[in-house]
C-alpha cells in the first residue's frame, strides 16, 4: 500500500517541478526586461587628447626638462585658480580640482579631465564623465580606483554644492576608442574611467548614483 501511494504521487511531484521551473523562468525574463529597460548602453567616442588612455608609465621618461614643464603646467592651472570642482573619494586618499570642459587645461596630461559628451553635476538625471591615467606617473589621478567596491562613495564639490555619489556597478570594456556606459537614466550618475589595473587591453567604468546633496 505505501509503495502505491509513493508511485502514484511521483507525477504530481513532477508537475510541481515543472510548474515551479516555468515560474522562475518567467520571472527571469521578467527582471531581465526590466533591467534592459532601467540600463541602456551608451557608447561614448573619447576625446581626441583621451582616445588612448593606456598605462601612465607608458609617459614617464627621464627628462628632467619634461617633468619641470609638467610640473609648471600644473602650477599653472593652480594659481589661476582655474578649477570650477573637485572631486574626492576618502577611500583611496583622492582630492584632484577639475576644468571646464572649454579649458585647454581639461586635458588627461594634465589633469582629471570631463569628457566632451558628459552633463555637469547640477543637471537632473544627467551623468558627470571623469576620465584620468591609472599607472605611477605623477598625472595617473586615478591610479588607485581599483580598489573601489560596490558601495564605496565619491564626492564631487561643485558650484557651492557638495553631491555625495554611491557606486552601483564596475565593470571592464575593451580599450577600443570608445566606452559603452551602462546607466540608470533616472537618476543623477557620476561615471569614473581609467585603464584596467595591470591590464593593457581594458579600461574599467565605475557607476556611481547620487544619494545626496548639500550646501558647503
Amino acid at each position: 500500500m505505501k509503495k502505491y501511494i509513493m508511485k502514484s504521487n511521483i507525477p504530481v511531484l513532477i508537475g510541481f517541478i515543472f510548474v515551479i521551473s516555468g515560474c522562475i523562468l518567467l520571472s527571469y525574463d521578467y527582471l531581465c526586461a526590466k533591467r534592459h529597460k532601467l540600463f541602456e548602453d551608451m557608447d561614448l567616442a573619447y576625446l581626441d587628447q583621451s582616445s588612448n588612455i593606456g598605462n601612465a608609465q607608458l609617459t614617464q621618461v627621464d627628462d628632467p626638462k619634461l617633468d619641470e614643464k609638467l610640473n609648471d603646467d600644473e602650477k599653472t592651472v593652480d594659481e589661476s585658480n582655474e578649477y570650477i570642482g573637485k572631486i574626492s573619494i576618502p577611500k583611496i586618499n583622492l582630492v584632484k580640482g577639475f576644468v571646464s570642459k572649454d579649458s585647454k587645461n581639461n586635458n588627461i596630461s594634465r589633469n582629471v579631465t570631463i569628457l566632451k559628451e558628459a552633463n555637469m553635476p547640477d543637471v537632473d538625471k544627467g551623468n558627470f564623465i571623469l576620465v584620468a591615467h591609472s599607472g605611477d606617473a605623477y598625472i595617473s589621478f586615478f591610479r588607485n580606483l581599483y580598489k573601489l567596491s560596490v558601495n564605496d562613495v565619491a564626492y564631487i564639490y561643485y558650484n557651492d554644492i557638495k553631491y555625495t555619489y554611491q557606486i552601483k556597478d564596475i565593470y571592464n570594456v575593451e580599450k577600443n576608442g570608445t566606452v559603452s556606459i551602462r546607466r540608470n537614466y533616472d537618476v543623477n550618475t557620476l561615471t569614473l574611467v581609467t585603464c584596467t589595473y595591470h591590464d593593457d587591453y581594458h579600461q574599467t567604468v565605475y557607476i556611481a548614483e547620487l544619494i545626496e546633496k548639500a550646501e558647503v
